[in-house]
């Protein structure tokens, strides 16, 4: 009895889940952060400097020349850092684009 209540729970946690993906797929909204977002929130951007090093970052993820997954593998690891973060990012993306023949 209780095996079977756990599975009708879960099935419908699935089924609510999975309609509320729907809808926010409809309705034309995401709650998938964008990656500016992401970096601007989870680094604690707080100059302009780091603003905009982040637009360029975003930019150029955007236009094909920084692999979205080498920003995304350098933030996770800044942000393993207990302190300074957004410097960890700033200067382990630029030696890896470097690595790969881009300049930040």
């Amino acid at each position: 009895m209780a095996r079977l209540l756990a599975a009708g729970l879960i099935a419908g946690a699935l089924f609510i889940g999975s309609d509320a993906t729907l809808r926010a797929a409809d309705t034309g909204t995401s709650t998938t952060p964008k990656l500016q977002d992401t970096l601007e929130k989870g680094l604690k951007a707080r100059l302009p400097s780091e603003f905009a090093f982040i637009k360029t970052v975003v930019e150029k993820v955007d236009d094909g020349t920084l692999p979205r997954s080498l920003v995304e593998s350098t933030f996770l690891w800044a942000r393993r850092k207990p302190i300074h973060a957004f410097e960890f990012f700033q200067e382990g993306l630029k030696v890896r684009a470097e690595q790969i023949g881009v300049t930040l």
